[in-house]
């Protein structure tokens, strides 16, 4: 039975952008074991991407970037028929072909000048290392992975990302709240460690709002899987609802959404049409004085954006369950 090991040293949104690739991979090789951050790989054993997870923060996988990888680590990289390595580093691909010749270095994402999908772009270089045939179809992401009695009217809104810079402005996704609730949607917020904050301010605007302070992927996941749509910006999170099959809405500003856009069944990035200005966020370390690419986004756009994608989310599939399995290295 045929082995893969995948190095990806991403965080949830380059990973989760990966998913759908290595779904395709799965038909080649049954077993495919994931080394990355152990949440991460937690994430992808019980959502059944993966068969087995290793965790990179682990003292062993540090010496990979040394001439000579711990006894453990050689072990298990001979344990495999292939290995891809998610990494811009060309000496780690030196030091993991000492021990196993089948290795596939790709780049984590495409050069920024190339108006590619992350998708398209590992998919078009999992076939020049011969891992995938050049015409295999592009993997659909169309299951639904939601637990079979979720609530069609849990829509839930998430303000951050992973940068500040791709964040549209709190006070829309209040007003997002104020339409859809209107119209009988139960409304709730999640917020991360670095949004914490503004739990308060989201209870002053309603004390029976449902505020979710999230720590942790597991409850994430958990969260995720019972509600009805998803509504957030241009990140991990957005990325992963996706994936799990709600119908979801990623307002996008200085990112580019022909590079970043979610994959999943039911999804519509959002993004003003005729700016002055291409996406910036990758080749600018700050967003301009305006921000236009965000602040001509409107809260009924993102609206209409998401009742559009409903009659596409009722034609539902299986939803899928897996266990997680996580031997140690």
């Amino acid at each position: 039975m045929a082995k893969l090991l995948i190095f990806h040293q991403g965080a949830l949104g380059d990973f989760a952008a990966v998913f759908p690739a290595i779904l395709r991979l799965r038909e080649n090789f049954p077993q495919i074991a994931v080394l990355c951050q152990s949440s991460l790989g937690k994430l992808a054993c019980s959502l059944n991407v993966a068969t087995q997870c290793f965790p990179s923060e682990s003292a062993i996988f540090a010496s990979l970037y040394s001439d000579r990888p711990d006894i453990r680590v050689r072990h298990l990289l001979r344990a495999y028929d292939e290995i891809i390595l998610f990494s811009y580093s060309e000496s780690l691909k030196r030091t993991v072909s000492q021990v196993n010749k089948n290795v596939c270095l790709i780049f984590p994402r495409p050069d920024v000048s190339q108006q590619i999908h992350i998708t398209a772009h590992i998919l078009s270089n999992l076939t020049r290392c011969g891992l995938l045939k050049a015409d295999e179809p592009v993997p659909a992401s169309d299951r639904d992975r939601r637990d079979k009695d979720f609530d069609s009217k849990k829509i839930l809104l998430h303000h951050g990302s992973g940068s500040k810079r791709k964040n549209w402005n709190i006070s829309n996704f209040r007003r997002v709240a104020e339409i859809l609730a209107s119209d009988g949607k139960r409304i709730e917020f999640i917020l991360g460690p670095a949004e914490y904050s503004m739990a308060d301010m989201l209870k002053k605007d309603d004390p029976d709002r449902i505020v979710h302070r999230i720590s942790d992927l597991p409850e994430l996941l958990s969260l995720l899987r019972t509600a009805g749509g998803f509504i957030g910006n241009d990140s991990g999170v957005s990325h992963l609802a996706a994936f799990l099959g709600l119908p979801t809405v990623a307002v996008f500003g200085p990112s580019d959404p022909q590079r970043w856009k979610p994959a999943g069944r039911s999804v519509a990035a959002v993004r003003p049409d005729n700016l002055d200005c291409r996406p910036c966020f990758e080749t600018n370390s700050e967003n301009c004085r305006n921000i236009e690419c965000l602040n001509r986004t409107s809260p009924e756009n993102v609206v209409r954006a998401f009742y559009e994608l409903i009659p596409i989310s009722l034609s539902k599939s299986d939803v899928a369950h897996a266990p997680c399995s996580e031997p140690g290295a």
